[in-house]
């Protein structure tokens, strides 16, 4: 396409009602994206305030068992909605036979990979060396369950662009969970501390999305008016699995060759890496999916690069920051936070925290792939990560945790840039425009690590904790300055975009 688009300056005009009702929708979009990312920095805020006490409550070896039981489960609940949450989102007014079928499809799918995974859970403990893993797998069964029966929920959520929902029920969710967890740790319950909270968790979820998104379920399955979800989901099925793969067999690997002390280290590294992601780009996920989904149905071509272009930038500027300063301050933070005991996971953090940034900008990327229609393109990418992650595990498991954390990375930066070069290719996105994205990004974040680095030899000789918060400080201040003074402009435009759905062009129209 032209590289004027690249430049944002717009499409045409959009007047009266239509016009009126994007800017609804678009408001609607961008206040439930706030929402919930405000709910997530509520969630993790709260999971983050008893991570030390569960940390030293629990210690590494315990949460290691946990951390290997759980990707059974996290398998099942992908295989659970066979893809037809994503492809329900996108259908325009589904009939209540439809959403009916489809939550029993879910459901029962749900029950009996419950079941099926309670009678291997033997065998699997066999294989991986662990006797005490088969009753924790049953204990997490029904969450399979739990999860097939909010596949419709989501899906009327997202596509109605009620994000606020996911809001609320998150929050609520989380904190009922936390205090589940909590009081089971005090009481020494150790890892199954973690088991109550993920039981509590899901259970407050379904509750809320089925009331939250007003689902009318009938006693009605007719798998035959689902045909065409199921082919879409089909693809989307496959790419859950790849991701699945590539962000949880290497649990199992390092649990099975290693053992649960060096999981314990590389799944709490791991968690760390994993909620300025859920927090920033999973709610930018929903907006992006429901956003691009809408231009595809209008062909509104100018309008999907522009969302393309806006989501990369806010997930790039929001996102690289905190992984960068999490990498250069774990070895001040972790022993802190977490406890002296901790320690082993400080060089396998620094190096999944360039994963967790691939990580992001892989989920952004197929929000916009998915969003327009091109599941497939999502697919190829997840199952080129998922050979490359499970490939470099596999090879670099003998040489310690560390050795995994750097195979990750790599695998995971490889594979967030094949999904950039199918975005460009396959929905004309100019690949100078997306990567010229990044460049305010490279040079802040370049500038933020040279003044911790500074302020770290200046502050040597502070107590431990006053040079962690003058550092983050320190931090913000230079990468916030300098971002201002490379991208002011572009980040202003975005807010504009995000909120009413116009164009520079437009607004001034």
């Amino acid at each position: 396409m032209a590289d004027g688009l690249v430049q944002e300056s717009g499409a045409p005009v959009k007047s009266g009602a239509k016009g009126t009702e994007l800017g609804r929708r678009s408001r609607a979009e961008a206040f439930g994206t706030i929402a919930v990312s405000v709910s997530n920095v509520v969630k993790y805020a709260v999971q983050l305030g008893i991570l030390p006490v569960l940390a030293r409550l629990i210690g590494p070896r315990e949460y290691g068992l946990v951390a290997l039981a759980v990707p059974f489960i996290l398998f099942c609940n992908v295989l659970t909605d066979v893809g037809l949450s994503n492809a329900l989102a996108r259908k325009r007014d589904p009939s209540a036979e439809v959403e009916s079928t489809v939550f029993w499809l879910t459901g029962g799918i749900g029950l009996a990979l419950a079941l099926l995974f309670c009678l291997l859970a033997w065998p699997i403990a066999m294989i991986l060396g662990h006797p005490q893993l088969p009753l924790l797998i049953i204990a997490l069964s029904p969450v399979v369950v739990m999860c097939g029966l909010t596949a419709v929920g989501n899906a009327r959520i997202i596509r109605t662009g009620r994000f606020a929902v996911f809001a609320g029920g998150d929050v609520v969710s989380t904190v009922v969970s936390s205090s589940v967890a909590l009081a089971a740790a005090l009481h020494g319950l150790g890892a199954w501390s973690i088991v109550a909270q993920q039981l509590a968790f899901w259970a407050c979820k379904l509750a809320w999305v089925h009331i939250g998104s007003r689902v009318r379920v009938k006693l009605v399955c007719k798998p035959r008016e689902v045909l065409d979800l199921i082919r879409f989901g089909g693809h989307s099925l496959g790419s859950m699995l790849g991701d699945f793969a590539t962000r949880n067999i290497d649990n199992i690997i390092v649990g099975g060759v290693l053992g649960a002390l060096p999981l314990g280290y590389y799944a709490m590294a791991y968690q760390i890496i994993r909620v300025p992601d859920f927090v920033i780009s999973g709610p930018l996920y929903l907006f992006v999916f429901s956003r691009i989904a809408h231009q595809a149905e209008t062909n509104a071509a100018a309008e999907m690069i522009r969302t393309t272009l806006v989501a990369v930038r806010c997930a790039s500027v929001a996102l690289a920051p905190i992984f960068a300063g999490l990498a250069m301050l774990a070895p001040l933070a972790i022993p802190i936070v977490l406890g002296p005991e901790w320690r082993g996971l400080i060089v396998c953090l620094q190096w999944l925290s360039l994963a967790g940034f691939g990580f992001s900008m892989a989920f952004v990327f197929s929000a916009i792939l998915m969003g327009a229609g091109r599941p497939e393109l999502q697919l190829r990418a997840s199952i080129v990560g998922s050979v490359l992650t499970i490939g470099g595990v596999a090879a670099t498991v003998h040489l310690g945790v560390e050795a995994v954390a750097i195979a990750v990375a790599l695998a995971t930066l490889a594979t967030a840039s094949l999904s950039l070069q199918m975005v460009s290719t396959h929905l004309q996105v100019p690949k100078r425009a997306l990567l010229a994205v990044f460049a305010p990004v490279v040079a802040a974040v370049g500038g933020m690590l040279l003044a911790l680095e500074g302020g770290l030899m200046i502050m040597a000789s502070l107590p431990v904790v006053l040079q962690l918060v003058l550092l983050i400080g320190l931090g913000a201040a230079a990468y916030g300055l300098i971002i201002l003074a490379t991208a002011r402009r572009q980040l202003i435009g975005d807010l504009r975009f995000i909120m009413t759905g116009a164009t520079r062009t437009e607004a001034a129209e």
